[in-house]
């Protein structure tokens, strides 16, 4: 994979982008799991995407939704931002037992390693729904409301309350 900055990584994450290929209506159980998930492309048509969700079957504070960047020049895509529920502690990480965000870091990219390796704990969310409302907006999917309607909404409306 070329070489991708911490800057060009922040701009794949807010680049405005649209659904082209939508979600399914309903999450579909897999493996003990709801999944779904669906493709984007930069409103510009530079760049593509694919979103994946899940969420635990039996545990559903367990979850985790991800931006996958599909780099047009090379094989291969990453994973360059992700949200996730509580899914028990780690061994060498503190921040699995609460909700957290990770975020793809070129060090980490550039070393070999196809995963996101910063995360950081957040209070962004506290429900799938509230981290479906929050990663639509932060990676700026331009027509989201047309699918999640229900989602966006309320989040509107939170963020009236709080002001």
């Amino acid at each position: 994979m070329g070489e991708l900055t911490n800057q060009h990584i922040d701009y794949l994450i807010g680049c405005p982008k649209k659904i082209i290929d939508p979600p399914r209506r309903e999450m579909a159980l897999s493996n003990g799991h709801w999944r779904n998930g669906m493709k984007l492309q930069s409103t510009d048509g530079q760049h593509d995407f694919s979103v994946f969700m899940r969420k635990n079957e039996d545990f559903e504070e367990n979850f985790s939704m991800g931006l996958v960047y599909s780099p047009k020049d090379v094989r291969g895509d990453v994973c360059i931002f992700r949200c996730n529920g509580p899914h028990g502690p780690h061994v060498s990480f503190d921040h699995h037992d609460r909700h957290h965000i990770h975020v793809a870091r070129e060090e980490t990219l550039n070393s070999g390693l196809k995963a996101e390796r910063t995360a950081f704990i957040t209070l962004e969310y506290a429900s799938f729904d509230d981290a479906l409302g929050y990663f639509l907006k932060k990676c700026n999917i331009t027509d989201a409301e047309k699918y999640f309607p229900n989602i966006l909404q309320r989040r509107l409306f939170e963020g009236e309350e709080k002001k």
